[in-house]
């Protein structure tokens, strides 16, 4: 698009796609609104700099084969999103946009933890007595015997299948192993509709970068929730609308009030195994949430992360927005982190057709295309069937953790609003309001690493609760340093 520099124009491929749109009379997306999604995509991928002069309005027109006046329009939303400024009698100019800093809103009420706390959640010391607070199954849990299987199958396999880019969707196979999974929660979705991610993580990186571009665009989130999730989200400088999660679900009347007052385009939640909480949308509010969005053109993106640690076909009801909406407004995210291995980094997005076209331009942009290999070991331990013994190998141990536990945990004085029968958390209140962040600081020294309330919240709600791991908290010493550290606090206050 900028004078001299034709490389970086707009490629023959977006040409024809908005002639096609143009041609099969597209009404979903119109033309302003592709151009617009054009040019932001050629600046997040760098391939204009600030400062940069923008081909002229009949120069565009012309090549894209659209009305001056279309791209007028599209100019003037990309100015008004503070994209490019317009110098009259010059032309347009990309310009520079400062966005939101790391550390949040300019008020604090996004305020993160310090670095160093996501550091050890992540990449924990080795010298630790206890990790209570990781979000990973014990390493001896896992399936060690059939992921060597399968990465011994995939070595014994052609090199040629690695000698050039895999698709950006993922292994075929495997996405048809995903479709045939997918049905077991009721979500029916073709091949062309799922990719295959590096883990869910990367999944709602490729959502976030590839839909909500604007600095202080309003979005929607869950309070208390994922802290990577909240981190993202913070770092590309959106705005963050809390709504707040109750037992059976987000509370309907706050959802409502911010579409009222922002009209937000996407909402984050999750239905089944809420991290940290390990409560479940019930069915009348997952209902309710897909009437809300239909009224207010809302985007879902449901986080099932979880998901193979419940039990298919259970009694209770259990209801993933997903399984009702089809795919036509939520944006369905599943992983393979937390069940098969965690350095394996595999999961998956589900979506309407619309948003999976925007998803593989990014990802073709940025990263071209998956794993293959890890791919195939995902393959092969799906399709040999060893991987649902193993989930529910995982979820048996799980209940045999979860009571002593809780057991446990109440014995010295924390209190659990939500007991949950499934899932590896446990949402914790600590007692007389003790400051969550304050005592794990001193169980730290101690050589046990715990996850606060403020990690998943900023909330003061959250200050005095903190998440704890079933799977790495029965049998730790860490119940008798919390037990002795919250007798001296209670002794001294």
């Amino acid at each position: 698009m900028p004078r001299g520099r034709p490389s970086h124009r707009p490629t023959v491929a977006f040409d024809n796609t908005v002639r096609q749109q143009r041609e099969e009379g597209e009404g979903r997306v119109s033309l302003v609104d592709r151009l617009f999604d054009r040019v932001v995509l050629e600046i997040q991928a760098g391939r204009l700099a600030p400062g940069q002069r923008l081909h002229s309005v009949r120069q565009l027109a012309d090549e894209c084969e659209v009305s001056r006046d279309t791209v007028a329009r599209a100019y003037d939303k990309l100015v008004a999103h503070g994209h490019i400024e317009s110098r009259p009698g010059s032309g347009f100019y990309l310009r520079q946009k400062q966005r939101q800093s790391w550390s949040g809103t300019d008020n604090g009420k996004h305020q993160l933890l310090p670095d160093w706390w996501r550091f050890r959640l992540v990449q924990p010391a080795a010298d630790l007595k206890s990790t209570t607070g990781l979000g990973l199954l014990p390493a001896d849990w896992l399936d060690e015997t059939g992921l060597g299987k399968a990465m011994r199958a995939v070595a014994r396999a052609s090199a040629r299948n690695l000698s050039g880019f895999g698709s950006p969707l993922g292994y075929l196979p495997l996405r048809q192993q995903l479709q045939a999974k997918l049905r077991e929660v009721q979500v029916e979705a073709p091949v062309s509709r799922i990719m295959v991610t590096a883990g869910a993580t990367q999944a709602l990186h490729l959502v976030i970068m590839a839909n909500l571009r604007t600095a202080g665009e309003p979005v929607l989130l869950e309070e208390p929730c994922s802290f990577m999730l909240r981190d993202r989200l913070m770092a590309v400088g959106l705005n963050l609308l809390n709504v707040p999660r109750d037992e059976d679900g987000p509370n309907l009347e706050k959802l409502r009030e911010h579409c009222i007052a922002h009209r937000p385009r996407f909402f984050f939640c999750s239905s089944v195994l809420h991290n940290p909480t390990s409560s479940h949308i019930s069915p009348h509010k997952a209902y309710q949430i897909l009437r809300l969005a239909d009224e207010f053109n809302l985007t879902i993106v449901e986080d099932d992360t979880y998901s193979d640690l419940m039990p298919v076909g259970k009694t209770a009801p259990v209801t993933r927005l997903a399984s009702l909406d089809q795919l036509e407004r939520v944006v369905y995210i599943g992983s393979f982190s937390k069940t098969v291995a965690p350095g394996l980094r595999l999961g998956y997005i589900c979506a309407s057709q619309q948003i999976m076209d925007w998803l593989l331009v990014y990802r073709t942009v940025c990263e071209i295309s998956g794993s293959a290999i890890n791919e195939r070991v995902l393959y092969q331990l799906l399709s040999h069937g060893g991987y649902r013994h193993h989930c529910a190998q995982l979820r048996s141990r799980l209940d045999e953790c979860r009571q002593p536990v809780i057991q446990q945990l109440t014995d010295i004085g924390c209190s659990i609003d939500h007991q949950p029968s499934e899932g590896m958390y446990l949402w914790v209140t600590l007692p007389d309001k003790m400051k969550s962040l304050a005592l794990a600081d001193e169980l730290l020294k101690s050589g046990h690493l715990t996850a606060p309330g403020p990690l998943f919240s900023s909330d003061a709600l959250h200050v005095s609760r903190m998440r704890f791991n079933i799977s790495r908290t029965l049998g730790s010493p860490l119940i008798a340093d919390l037990s002795r550290l919250l007798k001296a606090r209670t002794s001294a206050g």
